[in-house]
């Protein structure tokens, strides 16, 4: 299944938006965009749906106007789920998560009115916990029960305190146990085995010699039985089968027993899950997240200090380490859709990869239990960042929110593919095309790509063409991104040439590859160059080498939408305009 369009009406700062995306299963899915965009309203629409409808807090709705009506569409496979203030039709086949940072404001009053307030990180509820309980086996009664060989069972009482008991039961209907059939099997097994004489080692070989072929003819046994035999809490197919059958008969005797009792087993393996994850977590010796029981609400939850008290990249990756691993304790087969909102900002290299190892250790875990997830990452990096770690191998999906059209760029965009494919006229395009050069270079028309605008056969008029772009760009008119990055590149590369007063420091500032590296050598040779020269390789070294299929445009105007990216071209352009009228 692809999710292909996600379309939001009247929740947060989104008054309605329809988002043309490409979400896969089991891949990681960026939706990227700048800050300011609306991202965090797409996290809400998610997060504020229930079973039965959206649910949008005081603060959630479009202006503040509650008479505006909410709505969260996502299209998959061509099918329009909706969900609004009366129904619900994405909840009935997903499951949603939306992983946030859980920072909350909370005000405390003071002796004589006065208030004290402090950012706090919302505890994360794991599960309620339940009535303890225990399964009341009694080995002496089992043998007791089973006939003169109940020697013959092995003693269950530590398995009943293990997971690997909640595995083996696990999807396992034990109230066919009962099942007539089934008993007149069990029974008739147990005859066999009460006639024998022996110990039990040699009651257990004469199974395996003369009845074992009736052993596995009971699936619902044997299943268990293969189970423990496969985590090592049995050791032998006759172990196996005979803790397997004590399992069965402890529930047949008393099922609300074996239940309660099976939840507790459940929830004291979680809540140590828990502890040993925090544990490996930490990393200061002063405050840190807790697994605590909340006595009111009888709620198993992490709790965390002070927000002051724990750094933004220690409660980031905390928190999404520990949503997302409460997934994997969700009983829920339907598909997962999880959002993760931005709580990466704060990460450095190292978590930035322990972030990217976790996503993917879920992805995986998911696949082999043979269900659906749709990891959704809001964010506003540019995606170069995840390319290095985890993400590359599991083919990441891009999504730019405010994505456009190629338009304009199509014959830039065939000029950089003509630069990487046409090694005839490669280097003559890469120094006076791509780069300022004071030699002007005209490519004759034979070798020059038919798909290409002819008057580009000259680098004057193709960087002419880029600087009218810039120009329009300025003014907030239709524009050319990939035009604007050749155009400023060239810019500051001129100025930077002009500066150098020595002729051979401009003969090597032209050779020089890259125009990050052409700008070092300028400051090396000791003239001072301003900041925003430097600044503005967010734009000019933009990776414009061809690769098929990438969208070369979006990230670029991402970039260029920014007010302050956009002050400081304007201060380049003014400058090359200063130096041309001298």
């Amino acid at each position: 299944m692809t999710i292909s369009q996600i379309e939001i009406r009247n929740i947060r700062g989104i008054s309605h938006e329809c988002f043309n995306v490409q979400l896969s299963a089991h891949k990681p899915n960026l939706l990227v965009a700048p800050n300011g965009f609306g991202k965090s309203s797409i996290a809400t629409a998610f997060s504020s749906m229930n079973t039965k409808r959206i649910d949008l807090a005081e603060n959630d709705h479009h202006k503040g106007d509650e008479t505006l009506v909410p709505e969260l569409s996502i299209t998959v496979d061509g099918q329009k789920l909706s969900a609004n203030r009366t129904k619900n039709e994405i909840r009935q086949q997903f499951d949603v998560l939306v992983v946030n940072s859980g920072l909350i404001p909370k005000a405390k009053k003071l002796f004589k009115g006065a208030v004290s307030s402090t950012i706090e990180v919302k505890p994360i509820i794991i599960c309620k916990i339940p009535a303890k309980a225990d399964f009341s086996y009694k080995l002496a009664d089992a043998k007791a029960n089973f006939g003169q060989n109940g020697k013959i069972l092995p003693n269950i009482a530590d398995l009943l305190k293990d997971q690997r008991i909640l595995d083996a039961i696990k999807d396992v209907d034990l109230t066919k146990f009962t099942q007539f059939r089934i008993q007149t099997a069990v029974r008739a097994i147990a005859d066999m085995v009460n006639k024998q004489n022996g110990s039990a080692a040699v009651i257990s070989q004469w199974i395996l010699d003369n009845c074992i072929d009736n052993l596995r003819a009971v699936a619902i046994l044997n299943g268990i039985s293969e189970r423990l035999i496969k985590s090592g809490a049995a050791a032998t197919e006759i172990e196996g089968f005979f803790a397997a059958y004590q399992i069965a008969s402890l529930h047949a005797a008393d099922p609300k027993t074996f239940s309660a009792a099976t939840d507790w087993l459940y929830y004291v393996t979680v809540k140590a899950h828990y502890q040993d994850l925090l544990t490996n977590f930490k990393s200061s010796t002063w405050q840190w997240a807790k697994v605590e029981e909340t006595k009111k609400k009888k709620e198993l939850v992490i709790s965390f200090p002070k927000a002051h008290q724990l750094s933004n990249g220690q409660r980031d990756i905390i928190t999404l380490v520990v949503q997302l691993h409460k997934t994997l304790y969700e009983s829920s087969k339907k598909p997962l859709i999880l959002v993760i909102d931005e709580v990466f900002d704060y990460l450095d290299d190292a978590n930035l990869v322990a972030f990217q190892y976790y996503v993917t250790s879920i992805i995986e875990e998911y696949k082999q239990r043979n269900q659906i997830i749709y990891p959704i990452i809001l964010t506003h990096l540019d995606p170069g960042v995840f390319f290095d770690f985890c993400f590359n191998k599991h083919k990441i999906q891009i999504n730019y929110l405010q994505s456009m059209s190629k338009g304009k760029s199509q014959d830039t965009l065939r000029l950089i593919e003509a630069r990487d494919k046409q090694a005839l006229i490669k280097d003559r395009l890469e120094m006076c095309w791509f780069h300022f050069h004071t030699d002007q270079c005209e490519i004759p028309e034979p070798e020059w790509p038919n798909n290409l605008p002819q008057v580009w056969r000259s680098s004057a008029a193709f960087q002419n063409y880029a600087y009218i772009e810039l120009k329009r760009y300025l003014e907030c008119k239709n524009y050319d991104p990939i035009a604007v990055c050749f155009a400023v590149r060239v810019a500051i590369e001129k100025l930077g040439y002009e500066m150098l007063t020595h002729e051979d420091q401009q003969k090597e500032f032209l050779t020089t590859k890259k125009t990050k590296n052409k700008m070092d050598f300028a400051a090396s040779t000791g003239i001072d160059i301003p900041e925003s020269y430097f600044l503005l390789g967010l734009i000019y070294n933009t990776n414009l080498h061809w690769s098929q299929g990438r969208d070369y445009v979006s990230p670029l105007a991402s970039k260029l939408s920014h007010p302050t990216i956009k002050r400081l071209i304007e201060q380049v352009v003014t400058a090359v305009d200063n130096q041309g009228e001298q």
